[in-house]
């Protein structure tokens, strides 16, 4: 079984090449970078799935029936939450059945290391192989330059391009979208954003992008939500005498009539299930009258 993890080295910095005044180098940089991103969003409207081009399913047991079968292909989809509530792990499980089931896609993990994804995959009875993970954190505790890098999205651009021109992708999963935001180091990080899901969704594959969600929050940091084509919201909620129950549900899903119910989720047997939410009747204390 190969141990391996997949990790991405930052392109070198260009030199100023000899007699050239920098504002000059600036205005070509940002020349470049428009053409660059005007050309995601002609690719982005090129890749989108035509009507009825199939769906991603979850395979969470009961849910992809409410979604019409799954995620369009080409979506962006956030699956967003607070601490605790198994994002990561219902993104590798989306991931590693639909692997299985012949679709192939990548992990990139921009906080947790590689051991322990696999100690979540060993929990989740998952495939224990980690040739489809691009441990992103890796490079930034192994080479103190990288944290020099200010353009992290760039560095995926370039890595998913690579990976593409070698094999075909099917979907894409980025964890966490709270830490690439926090390396991007940008002013405008709502714009960024937009190019980067044009990018993603240029490459015709099917993203998760995981967000850690505070619960006390309702909005989401630059419009995200706005900017993605599904959220997939998971959350607590109080089942009474201490007891909590983890929900699922599909808050947004273009191109999807779907319920936009809560379900309770649970994991057994190596499968998510989703359940309809009823809210429990609290009990009674004393005599009736």
């Amino acid at each position: 079984m190969a141990q391996r993890v997949e990790w991405v080295e930052p392109a070198a910095p260009r030199g100023d090449g000899p007699g050239v005044p920098e504002e000059v180098e600036e205005e070509v940089r940002q020349l470049r970078d428009q053409v660059r991103r005007l050309q995601e969003q002609v690719n982005a409207l090129a890749a989108r799935p035509k009507e009825g081009e199939g769906r991603i399913a979850t395979y969470v047991e009961g849910f992809d029936a409410v979604l019409e079968g799954g995620v369009p292909r080409g979506h962006v989809v956030l699956i967003s939450g607070p601490t605790g509530a198994m994002k990561t792990s219902l993104a590798l499980y989306v991931l590693v059945r639909n692997r299985a089931a012949g679709t192939r896609g990548v992990y990139v993990t921009l906080e947790e290391g590689r051991e322990s994804i696999l100690r979540t995959m060993r929990r989740l009875g998952l495939a224990d192989t980690e040739d489809f993970v691009v441990d992103i954190g890796r490079l930034r505790i192994e080479h103190a330059a990288a944290e020099d890098v200010r353009d992290w999205m760039q560095v995926l651009r370039d890595y998913l391009n690579r990976r593409r021109d070698r094999e075909p992708l099917g979907i894409v999963v980025i964890d966490s979208l709270n830490a690439l935001t926090a390396l991007a180091r940008v002013a405008d990080v709502r714009g960024d954003l937009f190019h980067f899901l044009n990018f993603l969704r240029s490459l015709g594959v099917t993203t998760f992008l995981v967000m850690e969600q505070d619960p006390g929050r309702p909005a989401f940091d630059h419009d995200v939500d706005f900017l993605a084509d599904g959220v997939l919201e998971l959350r607590f909620s109080g089942a009474g005498e201490g007891r909590v129950q983890l929900l699922l549900r599909c808050a947004k899903m273009r191109h999807t009539n779907h319920a936009r119910d809560y379900f309770v989720l649970d994991y057994s047997n190596k499968r998510f299930v989703a359940k309809p939410y009823r809210v429990s009747r609290r009990r009674r204390w004393g005599r009736r009258p």
